[in-house]
């Protein structure tokens, strides 16, 4: 990456024209928390001519495009390691009828540094998105310091584990409860689990949008994991879709965690089985017991299921005031806020 910052220093204005976009992302980049950090990318990033050139199969194969597309093969491909994690997820509306959304991101002992990432695309649906950067190839003890290590950054744009869009779309990733990993062949466009969460809060506007959108790619697990997505819009409509003997199901759900909840032979299934099904009940619990529920009653529901050993981040989706709030390490005492801006 440092090449790329060298050139633009002896080239001057023709490779910071092709650069600007990027430069200018590097410099958004701000620390909000520990380990925690921002960056605001506007503009292309090439989205299209990914999906265009038949998209991705694995993380490597991602990793090798956006440095092909966004940095012109100057700089090489980190090798993206596999690593497990679980997850929470409840979707409510409160009294007014705001959709609010709350996430969990589980991960043992966990000190990866992550970055809250907003885009606004020339063409695409602002969003705001989360990434934990050791599964870019980053360490633990990464810090963006210079220059270079704040553009490359920029790949975590293409590894979102969580996000919302201007539109109110939310998507989250969770492990769905085995090692069976999703790869379908069919001929179709190809993404893998992150890279999907990517199209969809770029090009999707609600649930019904996203489940075409998906319906029309071939499907490809990250980190060798089964994995199922969550999604809720600003309508309410929240559903979990999994993917099972390389076949995509859908189930009408407004709570997921680690297990498999669609109508198929793995349904109710994880290795995870009763820390899975404790945190759906705990959470499932505390819904019904509500008629509606607020953002403090939505935090607390996952407030209850979180632990500090486990959970890397905690972020609560606002579809109408368009906010995300996160926690870290399960201290629910220093939100760190931010909004969707166009």
């Amino acid at each position: 990456m440092a090449v790329v910052v060298a050139l633009l220093v002896v080239a001057g204005g023709s490779l910071y024209f092709m650069f600007h976009h990027q430069y200018a992302a590097a410099q958004s980049v701000e620390q909000v928390g520990d380990k925690m950090y921002t960056m605001t990318y506007e503009g292309d990033y090439g989205l299209d001519e990914f999906l265009e050139q038949g998209g991705a199969s694995s993380s490597n194969d991602i990793a090798a495009f956006v440095c092909s597309h966004l940095f012109y093969g100057l700089v090489s491909p980190p090798d993206v390691q596999s690593t497990e994690f679980g997850c929470s997820f409840i979707t409510t509306k409160d009294k007014d009828g705001s959709v609010l959304t709350g996430r969990n991101f589980d991960w043992p002992d966990c000190k990866s540094p992550i970055v809250v990432i907003h885009t606004r695309p020339d063409k695409d649906y602002a969003s705001v998105s989360t990434s934990c950067i050791s599964f870019l190839g980053f360490g633990d003890d990464w810090k963006p310091e210079k220059i270079a290590d704040k553009m490359a950054l920029i790949a975590a744009i293409y590894a979102p584990l969580d996000g919302m869009n201007e539109k109110g779309l939310v998507v989250a990733d969770l492990v769905a409860g085995d090692h069976t990993k999703t790869d379908q062949h069919t001929g179709r466009t190809n993404v893998t689990t992150t890279s999907s969460i990517r199209v969809l809060l770029d090009k999707a506007a609600n649930v019904n949008e996203a489940l075409q959108l998906l319906e029309s790619f071939d499907m490809h697990s990250d980190i060798d994991f089964s994995h199922h997505l969550a999604i809720s819009d600003a309508t309410g409509r929240s559903v979990v879709v999994e993917w099972v003997d390389n076949k995509m199901l859908v189930v009408e759900s407004p709570l997921c965690t680690n297990h498999y909840l669609a109508e198929s032979r793995m349904k109710d299934y994880s290795l995870y089985s009763e820390d899975s099904h404790r945190r759906y009940d705990s959470m499932k619990q505390m819904r019904d017991s509500l008629t509606t529920m607020n953002p403090n009653d939505v935090v607390e529901s996952i407030h209850q299921v979180s632990s500090p050993e486990m959970t890397r981040w905690s972020v609560l989706f606002d579809s109408k005031a368009l906010t995300a709030t996160y926690y870290q390490y399960s201290d629910f005492d220093k939100p760190y806020s931010t909004t969707i801006a166009r």
